[in-house]
């Protein structure tokens, strides 16, 4: 189904953004999807390059309908300009994000694999179904979709093989994987992974089985948590008493130098 992004995230499905939300806490999952009183949220920096980076390489017919540069906002000139696009539904972009998300885009084509993935298929479709095991309406809104395979675009400081790991494990991408992949009935689910930084280094990269069943178990779990919460109208937070804590192993110093010099 083809629908305004919007649109898309107007709809109260579980997506994957509200599994990684309730695996932090049910409370967070709730504060920030659920609550009637909950803010509106602003796109943060990242995020509003992310949209266009992904409209640069994925859509780039849409690319001057959807962003534009506009004179600095703190000139007369700029205030004007930009009122006048917002007001025209065109989103005014730094022209510093604008030259990297073309940088980003020619990199993608130039590469042999990332180009050849992206040549068939659509970007930004919507899929909604219902979990089997929860009943819960879920949502999806892949990147990219040819035929079986999803494609992910991933823009990142890091995009080599250890780098583009810790990411996966970091963000959940493993989780967003079965996710989609569930709502889509792909059977093959590929990250393109683009580095920021010149010389715009990427990698295009296929989880393995460990990872995919990691991913799979954790949206599994995240989906019966979010369940049960809505059954009892219950979303504790981190913890309701004062807890021991101990520091991770990485923060005891086990150096053998001497103290006394």
């Amino acid at each position: 189904m083809t629908i305004t992004n919007a649109e898309y995230h107007a709809d109260p499905s579980v997506s994957a953004s509200h599994l990684h939300a309730v695996a932090v806490s049910p409370e967070n999952y709730y504060r920030k999807y659920v609550d009637p009183h909950r803010p509106a949220v602003e796109p943060t920096s990242a995020m509003r390059f992310g949209t266009l980076a992904h409209c640069a390489v994925l859509e780039p017919d849409e690319l001057h309908a959807r962003f534009a540069v506009c004179p600095p906002r703190n000139t007369k000139a700029g205030k004007e300009r930009a009122a006048e696009l917002e007001a025209a539904g065109i989103e005014v972009v730094s022209s510093l994000d604008w030259a990297l998300a073309g940088k980003l885009s020619e990199a993608v084509r130039r590469h042999p694999i990332a180009s050849e993935l992206l040549s068939d298929g659509k970007a930004e479709q919507s899929f909604w179904w219902t979990d089997l095991d929860t009943e819960l309406r879920c949502k999806c809104r892949p990147d990219w979709m040819c035929r079986d395979t999803v494609i992910d675009l991933k823009t990142t400081t890091d995009a080599s093989p250890a780098g583009f790991a810790r990411s996966v494990a970091k963000f959940r991408y493993h989780v967003q994987q079965a996710h989609y992949m569930a709502g889509t009935f792909a059977t093959r689910f590929v990250f393109i992974a683009v580095e920021k930084t010149f010389p715009y280094s990427i990698g295009v990269y296929e989880l393995d089985d460990d990872a995919l069943a990691e991913g799979q178990r954790l949206a599994d779990r995240d989906l019966r948590r979010i369940k049960r919460c809505r059954e009892n109208d219950n979303w504790p937070g981190y913890s309701a008493e004062i807890t021991s804590l101990s520091l991770p192993a990485w923060a005891y110093d086990t150096s053998t130098i001497a103290e006394d010099f």
